[in-house]
């Protein structure tokens, strides 16, 4: 399956404690194994990065997850003037987050579903593209 891959999918696959853990955790590893082809704007990584560091995650740890992630057939997709105009029209309209519009504008500009654990993204996104959980 082709999707876009919100970071707080990735960041619960790492926290066992999360209650989402155990879906996240096996969204991840069929990405991992090729049965998902992730989709991702180039900002998941900092954002993943960023959450897992705030809770104690190593940076070894978080560099091979990303690493993983982002290698082939995954991709990661750059942000442009025009696509963010696109996305930024969302925030403008107070629809969305800044970087939620992003991963919205994604999945609703490659006609793929969007992957997320935030129910606030999950549910101002529906009017743009399809969502789940993982």
């Amino acid at each position: 399956m082709k999707l876009v891959l919100d970071a707080s999918v990735a960041v619960a696959a790492m926290r066992p404690d999360e209650p989402a853990y155990a879906a996240s955790r096996a969204r991840i590893e069929r990405a991992l194994q090729g049965a998902d082809q992730l989709v991702q704007p180039a900002l998941f990584g900092v954002e993943v990065a960023g959450a897992l560091a705030r809770r104690g995650v190593t940076q070894v740890d978080i560099r091979a997850l990303v690493r993983l992630l982002r290698a082939p057939p995954h991709q990661i997709v750059t942000i442009g003037p025009k696509a963010s105009a696109s996305a930024e029209t969302c925030a403008l309209h107070g629809i969305l987050r800044g970087a939620d519009a992003f991963y919205v504008w994604l999945a609703s500009a490659r006609g793929l579903p969007l992957c997320t654990l935030d129910e606030d993204m999950a549910r101002r996104g529906a009017a743009f593209c399809e969502v789940m959980a993982p």
